[in-house]
């Protein structure tokens, strides 16, 4: 008996466990898997399926809606549109572009009058302080004015009277004032004592320095001159002078003594 019992295997559950082990765990894993399964299966059922069609459909109507109310909206408008003349549209833009540009330049006009309107100012009131700082400057303009009233008084006085240039010539004028004493010559327009002489002749003399082609003469006869009157336009022809002439009556003057032909009041 102790000979068979040293000969024997001793038996082991071990593979045995092995086995039951992986069993047990493949059918908890497949139980986990059949868990999810059933979830998703609910999540997709008629009921939720259909209702989330619901939710889309209605979220579409709306958006037709909305659609369907701009589209009005754009009716209403493109007829609002279509009431105007686009011919009659482009006058009214083409007139409101024009005012634009009238009222600009009229902006433009108005600030340039006012810029100089304030410079015009400016000056006025700079001249206006330099007389004030300036007496001196006043005394002598108010000295000149009353020496201009008083030479014009010295010609009404004397009844004097003023001859001007011939217009579009560019000869210098003479005049040649005759009585039946003198014949009294002055340049016109020229403050200076005049030249006298007491015949004809002396005058003719004096025409040698004079140039016809440069100066001219104008004849004022009194009424006691008329005789010479005709010797001197002579003399004045015979020199190729060009030769005007005008009456004075007796008691009125052309030239004075003393600024002669000039006015005195430059």
């Amino acid at each position: 008996m102790s000979r068979r019992g040293k000969g024997t295997t001793k038996f082991s559950l071990f593979a045995f466990q092995d086995i039951i082990t992986s069993v047990t765990g493949i059918m908890i894993l497949v139980t986990l898997l059949l868990s999810i399964e059933l979830l998703q299966r609910k999540e997709m059922s008629p009921s939720n399926r259909t209702a989330q069609i619901v939710s889309q459909m209605t979220e579409a109507v709306s958006q037709v809606e909305q659609l369907e109310a701009q589209f009005n909206s754009g009716s209403s408008m493109l007829a609002d549109l279509t009431r105007f003349d686009l011919s009659r549209l482009r006058s009214q833009v083409k007139d409101l572009h024009e005012l634009n540009e009238r009222m600009q330049s009229e902006v433009t006009q108005l600030q340039q009058q006012e810029q100089q309107t304030e410079r015009e100012q400016q000056r006025i009131e700079s001249k206006k302080q330099r007389r004030a700082l300036d007496p001196q400057t006043v005394d002598e303009l108010n000295r000149k004015i009353q020496e201009k009233k008083e030479l014009l008084e010295k010609m009404k006085r004397e009844n004097r009277v003023i001859f001007n240039p011939a217009t579009g010539s560019s000869k210098t004028p003479w005049l040649v004032e005759i009585t039946s004493n003198s014949l009294k010559v002055a340049q016109m327009g020229r403050s200076q004592r005049p030249q006298q002489f007491s015949t004809v002749a002396a005058f003719k003399n004096w025409l040698g320095e004079r140039n016809a082609s440069s100066e001219y003469f104008v004849l004022l006869i009194k009424p006691d001159g008329i005789d010479r009157f005709e010797s001197a336009r002579k003399v004045l022809k015979e020199r190729s002078f060009d030769v005007g002439f005008d009456l004075l009556n007796q008691d009125q003057t052309a030239i004075d003594p003393e600024t002669g032909a000039g006015s005195g009041i430059e």
